[in-house]
């Protein structure tokens, strides 16, 4: 597991780190600027044209510092200087007096020169960004942006300039990143979108702030690869140890969901599936799924064995490929008013809910939704738009306010529970926006639910093993490739 920061958990962090593990802002400082070096040396990056632009704070001592380490190697560097001298800090201003004592020539400007350079160090604003860039600053992106697209190498400390750190929105204009190296931990602009599309590629170093500075629990995370596992299987065993999900998917000419689902939730290792469904539906669910129980409705009779079902099952997955029938309307108010077990909702599940979200709300058992962000907007009322630029916000409140766990999909997915605890699920690929995708994702959170894996953790463990799944189909078949049987076969 990996924190994730919000800008003020971040100077806390920070601040905790000087002032009770005593290990002062100089060392810091000093400590990031040699880790972003060793970026620099890691990747082969060149070192014979550089341009490093600092702002006023500690982002730009980190760039004042790296450049006196550039000058120590023989690589002369550059540096843009948008806010001048008098806004600095006094680190900053210690790191600027020793750059100039070791290299009085450094070539020191307010605006980038009109020069040609192979590596541009972005340290203007770092984490501490909280409005939209002006004047020098503001052409100091424009110019790195600019020679950015002519093939000069961008690097940016901690996070791109421009985007706001803890919400991952872009303030206006940010800089376009090659690489970013992020200070001891990830910060959440450095993996939600918009902000993420300037990070293109994330190296997290330790530079001696660790867990023990963060002195009250952040609120989000993400899974680490070691925490990214199939459930541990027990030698003495039967189909019954491993779980039963009963899925209730599927409608007339709409069968393909419930097949996805329910070959996802075997896949992901649940002993039994039984699936609910239409009557038109038998013949293909037992040609495709022949390891699946099946369960068929007639039209205007959906309930007559669900009770028997509720009875048999461990979990409840419902909403894949259900349609918005008046039979489905009575299927999804039935399950939320009596199932006596989990529940997880999605697709028309939550589309017949929105018309009314106060069947979510159920002290008794714990649901999961998984809405993407149309779906959400058509829950809350809430646009798109606003729920895309207030992704991490909008799941944590909706979770608190119907005592669920919501897991809300867009290109980063965001699980959020009601006691405000949050995962990003950094897995995934753009070939998993797919149909039936979803469909898939329901099959995994289910199966690790009815194999006794806790509801938050369920829902983030799941996931991530959806997301590894499609990097794995990806990887084979090229991300325009990927179809959501594909991810099925990535799970391992």
């Amino acid at each position: 597991m990996e924190y994730i920061l919000t800008a003020e958990e971040k100077h806390s962090a920070d601040e905790y780190t000087s002032t009770h593990l005593h290990v002062s802002s100089e060392v810091l400082m000093e400590r990031a600027a040699l880790a972003a070096y060793d970026v620099l040396l890691e990747r082969d990056l060149p070192l014979n044209k550089v341009c490093i632009a600092c702002g006023p704070g500690n982002n730009g001592g980190d760039g004042l510092a790296l450049a006196r380490i550039l000058a120590e190697k023989g690589y002369i560097a550059d540096i843009v200087l948008p806010g001048g001298t008098e806004k600095m800090s006094e680190t900053e201003k210690t790191q600027y007096l020793a750059l100039l004592a070791l290299c009085p020539d450094t070539e020191i400007t307010p605006a980038v020169p009109q020069k040609e350079y192979s590596l541009l160090i972005d340290a203007l604003f770092g984490i501490s960004l909280n409005r939209n860039p002006e004047g020098l600053y503001l052409e100091t992106i424009k110019a790195f942006n600019t020679l950015h697209d002519k093939g000069s190498f961008t690097v940016s400390l901690d996070i791109p300039s421009g985007v706001n750190a803890s919400t991952g929105r872009v303030m206006g204009m940010a800089v376009l990143a090659d690489i970013t190296v992020a200070f001891a931990f990830k910060c959440i602009g450095n993996v939600l979108y918009p902000g993420a599309a300037f990070n293109n590629e994330v190296i997290r170093k330790d530079i001696g702030i660790t867990d023990k500075s963060i002195t009250s629990g952040p609120q989000v995370k993400a899974l680490s690869d070691e925490d990214i596992v199939l459930p541990e299987r027990i030698r003495y065993s039967n189909k019954g140890t491993f779980g039963k999900v009963l899925l209730i998917a599927g409608s007339k000419k709409m069968s393909g969901a419930a097949v996805l689902a329910a070959n996802a939730a075997f896949r992901t290792g649940c002993g039994m599936v039984r699936v609910y469904t239409a009557s038109e539906n038998r013949e293909i669910l037992q040609e495709t799924v022949p390891e699946a129980i099946v369960n068929v409705y007639d039209e205007n009779d959906p309930l007559h064995e669900i009770e028997e079902c509720f009875s048999w099952c461990d979990v409840v997955a419902i909403g894949p490929g259900l349609s918005y029938s008046d039979d489905a309307k009575s299927l999804v108010r039935f399950v939320f008013e009596n199932s006596p077990v989990p529940i997880v909702a999605d697709a028309d599940a939550l589309n017949i809910a929105s018309d009314d979200p106060g069947m979510l709300i159920n002290e008794s058992r714990d649901i999961i939704i998984t809405p993407h962000v149309g779906e959400m907007s058509r829950l809350t009322g809430l646009s798109v738009n606003d729920i895309t630029e207030h992704l991490l916000d909008t799941a944590l409140d909706f979770a608190e306010s119907y005592n669920l766990i919501c897991v809300l999909k867009d290109a980063r997915t965001v699980i959020a529970d009601p006691s405000k605890k949050a995962c990003i699920n950094l897995n995934g690929n753009s070939g998993m926006a797919t149909a039936g995708s979803g469909d898939v994702l329901t099959g995994i959170i289910a199966s690790l639910l009815a194999q006794g894996v806790a509801p938050f953790d369920a829902a983030c463990r799941g996931c991530a093993i959806h997301g590894k799944a499609g990097d794995c189909a990806s990887g084979k078949l090229g991300e325009a490739g990927v179809m959501a049987r594909d991810i099925i076969e990535g799970i391992r």
